[in-house]
């Protein structure tokens, strides 16, 4: 929008003011003060304008005062019968490859299977033939589908898809007594979405209604999973047991549980902590310390939640800032040089980089080698308790290339660790490496997430770390609120609503005198013509 008026139009060529005689001199002050008075106006709104933002802002939720009824210690919580017990191991898939679910779409039912993601909202699934899935959904043989003749895009940190936006009748295969007619993203292109090697042609998010695209009003299938059948509270739980050192082809251990409705306590072995969800969009959450060997990394705790820190199963690897992964990297190399008593290799920066991985004979060396990293969740203003992230989980079981084993004279029994964490552009996120070493809550109701220890096998039951891997409470002198990352959207928003009140009060103000200044100005001419005309007789 520009601002700019071409005075040479209001006040004529210097010859013609010569000619004009005296009615000009009034019309030269009265053009003046014209001129001058809609500086005044026109500066001050120009200057608003021109800074007008063209970011978009997000909005933020902020902590009310947390009461420590609802976020303290819960002790294991008896099954609600609400929850499905046959929905026990229903999950298939390793962290590296995501885990996956069976889910039926359609009438009659066709089954596909989905990537169970808590960092997304929208169920997608192929709908076109991929080189990349075995299978996909053909909704032309739906009788139920409805195609809601809407294009939708979502990008991932990795990977994007482009679609079209359907319902259809939607149920998870082991719970055939819950059902909802939902949104269906048919997915018809994507580039680097699907996983070389994964036995999934789509995935299911499990996040809030603000992150569905192609825009929030779109609910998401949870939501109306747990809308369309009443008797299901509106939470669910995971365990991930797909990290393990004893994965051979022959026999994988390929299993999770992803439970509706309820808690099942035959998959915790400790009390349930919660921490509330700080933020409804994605399961976001606050950090208020990470230590390694024990020892805190001393940052300023706004450093961990920057500019966000959430749940995600859909993601690998522990994602950390990159201020605090390098923190991070360089206390495990610390505790790396008192605790080698052994003489064992260690890692050079390319492995923590996630360019190489680390190969060793046996795992037990390593795993007094690396040391323990701890992360401390929020629990109330004033209380936090601390998740346990053992060396037998960071350290990720990966079966290296052969030939490459081959080429720089890998012994075949050799057993090959990839780092389980990774820098980040986005936030830190407690990716599968994290949720494989505990049972997951998410209580949407209650607006908290809660862990304990889980029930999954160790990735190398030979060589234990810990027996508890959770404790708690620990208290804390100062208001742990003060550790999430308040974005500068706040004020930002604030600013940007305020540039575009003005530019409303400059545009209701500018017209009516721009208006009266044009009339006037003919009015003006008028007279002078009458002048000229007067003097001409």
């Amino acid at each position: 929008m520009s601002c700019s008026i071409h005075l040479k139009q209001l006040w004529g060529s210097e010859s013609s003011k010569k000619q004009q005689g005296t009615p000009h001199i009034k019309l030269f002050w009265n053009v003046t003060t014209a001129v001058l008075l809609m500086h005044i106006l026109l500066v001050p709104c120009c200057h608003g304008i021109s800074r007008l933002p063209i970011r978009q802002s997000k909005t933020v939720n902020f902590f009310s005062r947390i009461s420590d009824e609802r976020v303290g210690i819960v002790k294991r919580e008896a099954p609600s019968s609400k929850a499905l017990s046959n929905m026990e191991n229903n999950l298939k898939g390793i962290s590296g490859n995501g885990y996956y679910l069976d889910i039926n779409i359609g009438t009659p039912p066709q089954t596909v299977q989905l990537l169970v993601d808590t960092g997304s909202s929208n169920l997608a699934v192929a709908c076109e033939p991929d080189s990349n899935v075995d299978h996909y959904f053909q909704r032309e043989k739906s009788s139920s589908f409805v195609d809601q003749e809407t294009s939708i895009h979502v990008p991932y940190t990795e990977g994007e898809w482009n679609g079209q936006l359907g319902s259809d009748v939607v149920q998870i295969a082991t719970a055939p007594n819950f059902s909802a007619t939902a949104y269906v993203s048919c997915i018809t292109q994507s580039k680097d979405f699907y996983v070389q090697g994964a036995d999934w042609q789509g995935i299911l998010g499990l996040a809030y209604k603000a992150l569905s695209r192609p825009e929030p009003s779109y609910v998401p299938f949870l939501d109306s999973l747990v809308e369309e059948n009443g008797n299901l509270d509106n939470i669910f739980s995971m365990q991930l047991c797909g990290n393990s050192f004893v994965h051979s082809q022959d026999r994988p251990l390929l299993e999770g549980s992803l439970i509706l409705g309820g808690i099942d306590p035959d998959m915790t072995k400790s009390e349930l902590f919660y921490t509330p969800v700080y933020k409804e969009w994605y399961y976001e959450v606050v950090l208020t310390d990470i230590q390694v060997g024990g020892n805190s990394l001393n940052l300023d705790c706004k450093e961990y939640n920057f500019d966000k820190t959430i749940v995600d199963s859909g993601t690998t690897t522990v994602r950390l800032p990159v201020k605090v992964f390098k923190a991070i990297v360089q206390a495990i190399q610390t505790e790396i040089l008192a605790n080698n008593k052994e003489g064992l290799p260690k890692p050079n920066s390319q492995f923590y980089n996630g360019e190489t991985i680390q190969c060793y004979s046996d795992m037990a060396g390593p795993f007094k080698m690396f040391p323990i990293v701890s992360f401390f969740l929020q629990q109330s203003h004033n209380s936090s308790f601390r998740l346990d992230l053992t060396p037998q989980h960071y350290l990720r079981a990966v079966e290296p290339n052969p030939e490459l084993a081959v080429q720089v004279g890998l012994p075949s029994a050799q057993i090959c660790v990839k780092f389980g964490f990774s820098p980040s552009a986005t936030g830190t996120v407690l990716g599968a490496v994290l949720m494989e070493a505990f049972y997951v809550v998410f209580d949407r109701s209650a607006s908290r997430i809660g862990f304990s220890q889980t029930t999954c096998p160790l990735p190398d039951p030979d060589n234990p770390v810990l027996k508890k891997t959770i404790k708690g409470p620990f208290f804390s002198d100062k208001n742990l609120n003060s550790c999430a990352y308040k974005k500068t959207e706040s004020a930002h928003e604030a600013f940007l609503v305020a540039t575009y009140v003005m530019a409303g009060f400059c545009i209701v103000i500018i017209l009516p005198i721009i208006f009266i200044f044009f009339s006037w100005s003919q009015r003006v001419s008028k007279r002078n013509k009458g002048y000229e005309q007067s003097f001409a007789e």
